[in-house]
């Protein structure tokens, strides 16, 4: 039952700490590598970011993990940007 105020949506984004957050966003735009690995596996425990292996081409060839995040993951930390007040708004 709502006492007729303004209704809020909690995100998965607001139970994150800052350096998760920050991680988190800096996946999403594909800048996956070189984050601590334990707040890459708080993050993928969560289920907010899927691991991969990669091979690199070279002699020898190299095998890293990367970071993708699932579709409806994404979609909703870019809601969750969108509901952000703007940084270099007056």
């Amino acid at each position: 039952m709502s006492d007729g105020g303004p209704m809020t949506r909690q995100s998965f984004m607001d139970s994150l700490t800052d350096r998760q957050r920050e991680v988190f966003g800096l996946i999403c735009i594909g800048q996956d590598q070189g984050h601590h690995p334990r707040v890459l596996k708080a993050l993928a425990e969560r289920g907010l970011i899927v691991g991969y292996r990669d091979v690199l081409a070279g002699h020898p060839p190299v095998e890293i993990v990367r970071w993708d995040v699932p579709v409806p993951v994404h979609m909703e930390w870019a809601r969750w940007c969108a509901e952000q007040p703007d940084e270099e708004a007056p």
